[in-house]
């Protein structure tokens, strides 16, 4: 099985240190794990098309068209799309077809914090 997964944007909700974190369970449960720490790692579709698994951990930032295909085609062919808290659906505010992608979008904290 073959993991994608890409962090970055806002550091408050330490990308870096989730994508290690799930780059080790993951491992632990049998993925060959890729981990990137730019958006460009989504823009190749053939690539993306051989995954099992794809994690977004970026929070906040922008997308544009030709990262975001590719993981709307390949998740539409099945590849599966894993994320947790703003790291996937605070991603990118202002992309709509990914907040349909991933069911959700932030809006803020229980009680405005």
């Amino acid at each position: 099985m073959k993991a994608l997964i890409v962090y970055g944007g806002w550091d408050g909700h330490e990308p870096r240190q989730v994508s290690e974190l799930l780059e080790k369970t993951l491992k632990s449960d049998g993925f060959d794990v890729e981990r990137s720490d730019t958006l460009d790692a989504f823009t190749d579709e053939a690539r993306l098309l051989t995954l099992d698994l794809i994690v977004p951990i970026w929070t906040m930032g922008k997308i544009s068209g030709e990262q975001a295909n590719p993981i709307f085609k390949a998740v539409r062919a099945g590849v599966g799309l894993a994320g947790c808290h703003g790291g996937m659906c605070d991603a990118f505010r202002d992309h709509t077809e990914w907040q349909f992608m991933t069911g959700g979008q932030f809006v803020s904290h229980p009680g405005g914090d």
